[in-house]
């Protein structure tokens, strides 16, 4: 063999193995910045089909749902009595919440933006401006009117299900699928 050819590929396979490990420690170290919450999955509930069902904890309501009518898929805050997460039989819709139109277009246009790795040229509001309030819309299972975050009857909505109690005076817990 070409001593100059021998060199050549000598090389190429140095090069090669170098590559492979320069590609493994980045994807190694993206690995530990990821937060933890790829698998995370929270409570949605479609409003056609009248139930339950897990999503990704980053999809944003309203959702596409899982049959019936469309983008009826909202979030919901579920509890179980505690010490009875795992049974199905327990879970009780605390609350529904969903983001006004307006709201859910600007915070997919962020996520587009971030997703094809481009600057978002837009102003996303803080969660805790009235905007941001304003937009998030929370109801109870049975009730026809969503109501804003920010008013009272809002807050009466979020915070009722710490008050209820179980047969034997258990206390209710929120839990995700």
């Amino acid at each position: 063999m070409n001593p100059r050819l021998k060199s050549w590929l000598q090389l190429a396979a140095v090069l090669l193995l170098v590559a492979g490990a320069i590609g493994f420690v980045l994807n190694r170290s993206a690995a530990f910045r990821r937060s933890g919450e790829e698998n995370a999955r929270v409570w949605f509930y479609d409003e056609s089909e009248k139930r339950l069902y897990a999503a990704a904890v980053d999809i944003l309501p309203p959702d596409k749902g899982v049959g019936g009518k469309k983008n009826d898929g909202v979030r919901a805050f579920v509890v179980s009595l505690a010490g009875a997460s795992k049974d199905p039989r327990s879970l009780r819709i605390a609350y529904l919440q969903t983001y006004a139109p307006q709201l859910k277009a600007l915070l997919d246009d962020a996520r587009a933006a971030r997703t094809a790795g481009k600057p978002f040229h837009g102003q996303i509001p803080a969660r805790d401006s009235d905007f941001f309030q304003t937009n998030t819309l929370v109801r109870r299972q049975n009730d026809p009117t969503w109501q804003p975050s920010n008013t009272p009857e809002a807050q009466r909505i979020t915070s009722e299900w710490r008050s209820w109690r179980g047969p034997n005076g258990q206390t209710p817990v929120l839990t995700t699928p």
